[in-house]
C-alpha cells in the first residue's frame, strides 16, 4: 500500500477507537486529523445521480465519483478498530477509566491548539465558537428523555445518532442514550432483532445522505464560520473526557478517589495525556 493509504487506514482506526468510547465522536478525530471535509464530501456524493454510472456499467466512474479508495481504506480502519478496540476499551473504562479519558483529552487539547493557530479571529468567529461550545456543553450534561419505541422513533433515532456522529464533539451513541434508545439498540443487535436493527439502519442511511450534503453545503458557503462553530463543539468535548468523573460529576484526582473509592491513576493518566498530545500532533502534521 502507498503511504497515503496507510494514513487513511490509521486515521480510520483512530475514528473507530473514538467511536468505541461513549461520549467521544469519530467526527472529532476526522476534523483534527485533517480529513473531515473530504470525509463529508465523499459521503455527500451518495445521491440518485450515481444511478447513471450503474445503468451503463461504468463502475470505475462510480468508484471515482464516491471517492471509493479513500472511503474503503477509512472504512476498513474504522471497522477493524471498532471490532478490535471495543473489548479493550470496555475493559480499560471499567478498570482504569482516567487513563483512557486522559489520552483523548491530550489528543483534543493539542488539536485545538493546532486548529486555532494562525486563524484570524473575527468577532463572528468568536461568537460562533462560543455558540458551538454552549451547545456541546448542553449535550454533554443533558439527562435522558426516554421515548416510546416505534418504527418512527427508531428511524428518527438512527438519523439523529448518525448526524451527531458526523459532527465533531458529539457522540452518536450518546445521542441514543439521551433518547432512551441505546439499551434497545444494543439489545436488538445482541438478540439479532432484525426489524429494530433495520429501522435504525434506515434512519442512519437517511441521516448520512441528507446531513452530509447539508454539511458540505455549509462548508462550501461559510467555511471559516463553520470551522469556528465546530471548534466550539470540539472544545466542549473536553468536559465529556475529563479524566476524574463519576456519575456525571467532575472531581480533582484526590476527590475522585475519595468519592468513588477507585484508584485515580494519576501518574499513568499524566503519561497517557502526554501520549495523546504526541499522537495528536503527529496525526495533524500528517494531514
Amino acid at each position: 500500500m502507498r503511504k497515503e493509504q496507510w494514513l487513511w487506514l490509521i486515521k480510520g482506526a483512530a475514528m473507530g477507537a473514538a467511536d468505541a468510547v461513549p461520549g467521544v465522536s469519530g467526527g472529532t478525530i476526522a476534523l483534527i486529523t485533517g480529513i473531515y471535509e473530504r470525509f463529508i464530501g465523499a459521503l455527500a456524493s451518495f445521491r440518485p445521480s450515481l444511478w447513471r454510472f450503474i445503468r451503463v456499467g461504468d463502475f470505475r466512474g462510480l468508484w471515482q465519483a464516491i471517492d471509493g479508495q479513500f472511503l474503503a481504506f477509512l472504512g476498513a480502519g474504522i471497522l477493524v478498530s471498532l471490532f478490535s478496540v471495543l473489548s479493550l476499551m470496555d475493559y480499560l473504562l471499567s478498570t482504569a477509566a482516567p487513563v483512557v479519558w486522559s489520552f483523548f483529552m491530550g489528543v483534543i487539547l493539542v488539536s485545538l491548539w493546532q486548529l486555532s493557530r494562525g486563524r484570524r479571529w473575527l468577532w463572528q468567529d468568536a461568537t460562533l465558537l462560543m455558540m458551538g461550545l454552549a451547545i456541546s456543553l448542553v449535550f454533554a450534561t443533558a439527562s435522558g428523555m426516554p421515548v416510546t419505541v416505534t418504527p418512527l422513533t427508531l428511524v428518527l433515532g438512527g438519523m439523529l445518532a448518525i448526524s451527531a456522529m458526523l459532527l465533531p464533539g458529539i457522540s452518536g451513541s450518546f445521542m441514543l442514550v439521551l433518547l432512551g434508545l441505546y439499551p434497545v439498540v444494543v439489545e436488538a443487535v445482541h438478540e439479532r432483532n432484525l426489524p429494530i436493527v433495520l429501522w435504525v439502519a434506515l434512519g442512519c442511511a437517511i441521516g448520512i445522505i441528507s446531513f452530509s450534503r447539508f454539511l458540505q453545503w455549509l462548508l462550501h458557503n461559510w467555511h471559516e464560520r463553520v470551522i469556528s462553530f465546530m471548534l466550539g463543539f470540539v472544545a466542549g468535548a473536553l468536559v465529556k473526557v475529563w479524566p476524574w468523573q463519576d456519575s456525571g460529576r467532575w472531581f480533582l484526582p484526590e476527590q475522585y478517589s475519595a468519592v468513588s473509592g477507585l484508584e485515580n491513576w494519576l501518574l499513568l493518566s499524566v503519561l497517557s495525556m502526554i501520549l495523546g498530545l504526541v499522537i495528536g500532533n503527529f496525526m495533524k502534521n500528517k494531514a
